[in-house]
């Protein structure tokens, strides 16, 4: 695979970093700004004659697409919007106890320390893979609301069980609320159960727009959800009509589903799973073939990204260093110490993976030297 000249990307830089940002191919880009210029022309007749019927068509082939039944799924900005609308519909309160992990997306921990300024009791478990679900489990206790857990772990590529924490919550009155951040275009979407909220990204690898998030909600909760901002429709009888308006706001990524699963449906035929697969591989055997660079725990890895422990080196140094050789890849310290993520998309071909661990040897080279 070779999707290249499919993406607006800057020539000669070396993008391995898809999994922070993505990035929107042009056939998806073109319907974009083709409605973006009939909404610019006449917005007073586009919002009240095509922007309604443009989003459910959007809504319903992104719910269907990824498996989520129709009333269930609606369009929010992004995974954290979501985030913080389930946070808020629970109206979790002082002395409430709630679940998560140590490896944990940044803003859900920003988000984590907020509640407990509140009072809230938030209490963090190891969050490697290896008995991760018998550790959140055994933790539950009669004050727990809440066990927030990452599908797919940022920058730890490690693919989380919550299916198995989200089975044994179900029905117990504690909430599963997943971080869906890699989920939907690169894994299934967990199963539906009460109680279970699933937080997406779909400008990542569902190939949409920036500022397209999707929130599935349980089939208990789907009369009682409203959106974080109350605008227009926030009193409607149904979810999506509920979700449907924010207030004035650019709209049009989320117009844009069917175009985006049409260009993933095409990815798929065309061997996308293949090429993650042989490109992480080759990714991961470069990575552990540089010195100092070692495997994290064992854990199930998502199929288009890789990650590594690097030795004893400032992050931010060996980003400045990367970026100055035209390299994209992501590193940062965590508590477990610095970590590499390596992220494969359509227009990762194999001498690019080559070329940036290259650079990434060379860099970690002159920073052992120095």
């Amino acid at each position: 695979m070779d999707r290249r000249d499919d993406y607006a990307l800057l020539a000669g830089k070396l993008f391995l970093n898809h999994g922070s940002f993505g990035a929107t191919p042009e056939p998806v880009l073109r319907a974009a700004r083709s409605l973006r210029a009939e909404a610019e022309a006449d917005f007073p007749a586009f919002y009240h004659e095509r922007m309604f019927p443009l989003l459910e068509r959007s809504r319903v082939r992104v719910c269907d697409h990824l498996g989520i039944a129709r009333p269930r799924g609606v369009f929010v900005r992004n995974s954290t919007t979501a985030m913080q609308t389930v946070v808020d519909h629970l109206g979790l309160r002082e002395g409430d106890h709630v679940l998560t992990t140590s490896r944990e997306y940044e803003a859900t921990v920003v988000l984590m320390r907020m509640l407990a300024r509140r009072g809230v009791d938030v209490e963090t478990v190891d969050g490697r893979f290896e008995g991760l679900v018998d550790r959140l489990l055994g933790a539950v206790g009669p004050r727990t609301r809440a066990v927030v857990l990452s599908h797919v772990t940022s920058p730890w590529s490690q693919v989380n069980d919550v299916d198995a924490v989200a089975e044994a919550l179900s029905g117990t009155g504690v909430t599963t609320i997943v971080d869906g951040a890699h989920t939907a275009g690169m894994l299934p979407v967990p199963a539906a159960r009460p109680g279970v909220f699933t937080c997406l990204t779909l400008h990542k690898w569902m190939h949409m727009p920036k500022g397209t998030g999707f929130l599935v909600a349980p089939p208990d909760e789907v009369d009682d959800l409203r959106p974080v901002v109350t605008s227009w429709y926030a009193e409607s009888d149904d979810l999506p009509s509920r979700f449907s308006w924010a207030g004035t706001d650019d709209v049009i990524g989320h117009l844009v589903g069917p175009e985006a699963v049409g260009y993933q449906r095409d990815l798929e035929t065309d061997g996308l799973h293949e090429h993650w697969h042989d490109l992480t591989r080759l990714g991961e055997e470069l990575l552990l073939e540089v010195p100092g660079v070692r495997t994290l725990a064992a854990a199930p890895r998502s199929p288009a990204m890789v990650s590594v422990r690097l030795p004893d080196v400032e992050p931010e140094a060996l980003l400045r260093t990367l970026h100055a050789h035209d390299v994209d890849l992501w590193c940062g310290a965590t508590d477990e110490g610095p970590v590499l993520r390596l992220s494969v998309a359509p227009y990762v071909r194999r001498e690019d993976v080559e070329r940036g661990v290259g650079v990434l040897r060379s860099a970690l080279s002159r920073a052992a030297a120095a």
